[in-house]
């Protein structure tokens, strides 16, 4: 992205999608403190793994709800946050 826009500021944080609500708030929490705000919340972890079906389950379904549940705390415009958009990305692998 800076190779495309050197003024843009990116920043990394690692995380894994299998975090509890708590957790997710805590990064969130951390994230805004930086930015302010954040304006998207992209949902596009998934995996499929016949063998480790808890795993899968916890990646593409856990994940996808324990961040959209931790970002309401800071968007939820009936506490007076600014809302947000999210962006749930998921791959057809789901069907089979």
């Amino acid at each position: 992205l800076k190779a495309i826009n050197p003024k843009v500021a990116v920043t990394f944080y690692p995380y894994y999608v299998t975090e509890s609500v708590a957790e997710t708030t805590k990064l969130l929490k951390t994230i805004l403190d930086k930015l302010n705000t954040v304006d998207l919340l992209i949902n596009g972890a998934g995996i499929l793994d016949d063998y480790q079906i808890e795993r899968t389950i916890a990646v593409n379904f856990a994940g996808t709800v324990n961040t959209t549940t931790a970002i309401m705390e800071f968007w939820d415009k009936r506490k007076g946050g600014p809302g947000g958009v999210i962006a749930n990305i998921c791959s057809v692998t789901g069907f089979n």
